[in-house]
């Protein structure tokens, strides 16, 4: 346990407001994993998870009326991928408002190149760059400069789960790489060795709160075939990283926040970050959902806030944030693991359902659900050798690609040292290869390799 400061609303008002505004909010995603939040403890029974699946036809007369008060809340409504188009589609045809962010901040924030605009007026400094044009290229010592030892390219669409970036380490890697995306304007960054970060804020009509930081696992080769691919994260302190670069993170996350807000963007971010000595270096924005959040969530129940979730609610919902407070004290140490698949495989019958599971050499094994977990599994009351598993696939999905997500698993620990490239802890690579087995991808081998 380490000491930190947490900002946020109270859990009690911001539930109280919640009440006023919502009868009913639906949470559409695969899993329950961020809205598990929200009904843990009976905090507030008024959210339910719906997987957005196919959309009913519209009866003879059209699809029902909108109601201000029933909500839908989806993981990334506004990039315009299929998932999003499918929240969309699931909230008019069932009457609810889908509460999304101003499409055109948005598509601004979510763009690896004009993303950087917004982060130089809020004087947040990013590595060293430079774009490719899309045609007209010149040679590639045109974009390398002199004593960049390596390099990421990057295409700028930002919702590729990693693989619209990759790392160079010469030249003639760069002009393979730029072959491969010819047609597409790229962002060549120089090369950053240090620690990657993920803060969550939310930006509401008056303020901009910021949450959690957390340390990003990228491309660990256990757990996924892609080295830009996000495949965890864990709650991290001030004690965790050099001095000064917690807070520094969370002011970057702060400043952030309200050029996003100025203009007219409203609820839950993320700013991601690289550390060189205690400067922090943004790498981007993601205006939407992502999965640290599941942590931050724990960290904000134990400090007796309301999760970041209620509050994009609010945000959307309201002019201005009910009054919030920084809340200091203890922070668990808490971790999370996206397992992906290595290789294309079918899936098994019968996939776990989300829950406390322990390790077996058979495989995970779920825990009966205790009386105290009558409203949903505890991450912070688990034991050693167990793990809370949300799945990312599901029946029907039928075979999955090289690199599909498969599982996310949680612990009540860390899961990896806090350095750069970390190596996987042997229970980490036994929960991945246990998962892997569970879910029938037999073609997937345990991987026992370190972070390179």
């Amino acid at each position: 346990m380490r000491e930190a400061v947490l900002e946020g609303v109270p859990a009690g008002a911001g539930l109280a407001a919640l009440a006023e505004l919502v009868d009913e909010a639906v949470w559409l995603d695969r899993s329950p994993l961020l809205s598990h939040a929200l009904t843990a403890d009976a905090q507030w029974r008024r959210i339910r998870h719906e997987p957005p699946g196919p959309t009913p036809p519209h009866p003879p007369d059209g699809p029902p009326a909108t109601d201000p008060r029933r909500v839908a809340v989806a993981f990334a409504p506004g990039t315009g991928t299929p998932a999003a188009d499918r929240a969309r589609a699931w909230a008019r045809a069932h009457g609810y408002r889908l509460l999304a962010p101003e499409p055109s901040i948005t598509a601004a924030a979510d763009d690896k190149i004009d993303v950087l605009p917004l982060l130089a007026e809020a004087g947040v400094p990013v590595p060293d760059h430079v774009i490719v044009p899309a045609t007209g290229r010149l040679g590639s010592a045109a974009y390398w400069p002199a004593g960049w030892p390596r390099a990421v390219l990057q295409r700028r669409e930002n919702h590729l789960l990693g693989r619209g970036t990759v790392r160079v380490a010469s030249r003639p890697e760069l002009v393979r790489a730029l072959c491969v995306w010819e047609g597409h304007e790229l962002r060549l960054s120089r090369h950053i060795p240090g620690l990657s970060l993920t803060v969550t804020g939310c930006a509401g009509g008056d303020r901009t709160v910021v949450s959690a930081v957390c340390h990003q696992l990228v491309g660990l080769p256990e757990l996924t075939p892609h080295r830009g691919t996000p495949c965890g994260s864990q709650l991290t302190g001030p004690a965790d990283l050099p001095p000064g670069t917690h807070a520094a993170a969370r002011e970057a996350a702060y400043r952030v926040g309200e050029v996003l807000r100025a203009r007219g963007y409203r609820g839950v971010f993320g700013l991601d970050l690289v550390t060189e000595g205690s400067r922090v270096l943004a790498v981007g924005i993601n205006p939407r959902f992502h999965t640290a959040v599941s942590l931050t969530h724990a960290a904000e129940r134990a400090a007796g806030l309301l999760p970041v979730l209620g509050l994009h609610i609010l945000a959307q919902l309201l002019p201005e944030l009910p009054a919030s407070r920084a809340v200091r004290g203890e922070l668990p140490a808490l971790s999370q693991i996206l397992v992906h698949a290595r290789r294309a495989a079918g899936l098994g019958p019968g996939l776990p359902a989300p829950g406390r599971y322990r390790l077996t050499p058979e495989g995970p094994l779920p825990r009966p659900r205790t009386a105290e977990e009558d409203h949903g599994p505890s991450l912070t009351a688990l034991g050693p050798g167990e793990a809370l598993c949300w799945p990312r696939v599901s029946d029907g999905d039928g075979p999955v690609r090289t690199g599909d997500e498969l599982m996310l698993v949680q612990f009540n620990s860390h899961i990896v040292p806090l350095v750069p490239r970390p190596r996987l802890s042997t229970a980490g690579r036994s929960w991945a290869a246990g998962i892997n087995r569970a879910l029938g991808a037999e073609g997937i081998p345990a991987v026992g390799g370190g972070g390179g």
